[in-house]
């Protein structure tokens, strides 16, 4: 007997209840195992992104070190030590840091994040206030611009077609 075949007998219809509860049951888990998919798919893109930029970023802090050391060699050239040892020590934490972001790969620099989050929890959450009101006044202001734009126009603002 097919599963979507039904009969008018009472024991069927117990039968047939079962059949469709035992389908649901697989779809749900389709689902679920499709769902668990995408997440794993994504996670691996944000994983090769997180490579790829540290990387860059990387690169282009190792040659602002550089440039650090450039000025702190022309530092020493004008008799400004203080400033050159200053610079010296900039260079050298940017050396450091653009190398750290060469070389790690996304699971360090995650792991790494979540270590210093441990040991600071204010810092994360201070740093979040801070992200946060920025974020906060980045959107008003380009929502202040989008709305005078629009007013210019003279079109109304939030208005349908």
């Amino acid at each position: 007997m097919d599963q979507y075949e039904t009969t008018s007998a009472p024991a069927d219809a117990g039968q047939s209840g079962t059949a469709v509860a035992e389908q649901a049951k697989d779809q749900v888990q389709q689902v679920a195992q499709r769902a668990q998919d995408v997440a794993g798919d994504a996670q691996i893109k944000v994983r090769d992104q997180i490579d790829q930029r540290s990387t860059q970023v990387g690169e282009q802090v190792a040659s602002s070190a550089m440039a650090l050391r450039a000025g702190a060699d022309e530092l020493v050239n004008q008799g400004n030590q203080a400033a050159a040892d200053a610079a010296r020590r900039a260079a050298a934490q940017a050396e450091r840091l653009g190398t750290y972001l060469q070389d790690a790969d996304a699971n360090r620099i995650l792991a790494d994040a979540e270590d210093v989050a441990r040991r600071n929890p204010w810092a994360v959450v201070v740093g979040g206030v801070v992200v946060g009101a920025a974020a906060a006044r980045f959107l008003k202001a380009s929502s202040s611009r989008r709305y005078e734009s629009a007013f210019r126009a003279g079109s109304t603002y939030g208005a349908g077609t």
